[in-house]
């Protein structure tokens, strides 16, 4: 018997596709902007020559401006800046020393406490105003020393956080200086008790002992940077 055997091949073609592939480099460049210019108020003097300012003390708020004129504010005891930022910020700030110091005596020095300041919000951005931060949507700052710009508190040793972000999860206080734009309201021996830190409970004139007469000085630094509590 002859066997024949018959095999068959399929045969299947296959046909190369054609491709071109290009390459646009795409790069985001998130250039740091923080910026703080104080535009007013660089300079703070408080002048002592009655004894009505010893018993009253000295503001540049209408409410509490001392004994020269009780009726109106005084505009040189204040300081107005603006903070431009990209990112959530926060300023720390604080006398270089822990009191004022004689510049006549060195030797004589004048607690800080008998200065004090008041924050007044003139941007877009508005303070969380309870008794502690709450990151309330809508509230983009915050400040622990004036709970949250309600009070009015007393000067300290460098460093203390003075405005931060409310840490709301939507609202950051990035923005420009009509966003961020503030008035502090310096006063000094006006006694003024805020809850988070009072100013000095005597008056300049009641206070044991007397303050030496002399020219007290401190430097007080603000600085800005970016919040990352």
């Amino acid at each position: 018997m002859v066997t024949f055997a018959l095999f068959l091949f399929a045969v299947i073609g296959f046909s190369q596709a054609i491709k071109d592939r290009n390459v646009i480099p795409v790069a985001v460049n998130l250039n740091q902007v923080l910026r703080m210019t104080i535009t007013n108020g660089g300079n703070i003097e408080f002048v002592f020559n009655t004894i009505d300012d010893y018993k009253n003390g000295l503001s540049g708020d209408q409410a509490t401006s001392g004994s020269a004129n009780p009726a109106t504010s005084e505009p040189f005891y204040r300081t107005d800046f603006t903070v431009a930022s990209s990112t959530r910020w926060a300023i720390t700030y604080g006398s270089e020393e822990a009191t004022f110091i004689g510049t006549d005596n060195p030797a004589n020095t004048l607690d800080l406490t008998n200065v004090g300041y008041a924050i007044v919000n003139n941007g877009a951005h508005v303070f969380e105003a309870g008794v502690a931060k709450a990151t309330t949507a809508g509230s983009e700052l915050w400040s622990t020393p004036t709970v949250g710009a309600t009070e009015v508190a007393a000067l300290e040793a460098y460093p203390t956080l003075l405005i931060e972000d409310n840490d709301d999860a939507t609202d950051a206080n990035a923005g420009d200086a009509t966003d961020n734009s503030f008035t502090l309201i310096w006063r000094c021996g006006t006694t003024e008790a805020g809850s988070a830190v009072p100013m000095n409970a005597q008056y300049l004139i009641d206070q044991q002992p007397s303050p030496t007469p002399d020219r007290y000085v401190s430097n007080v630094i603000f600085e800005l940077a970016v919040d990352n509590l």
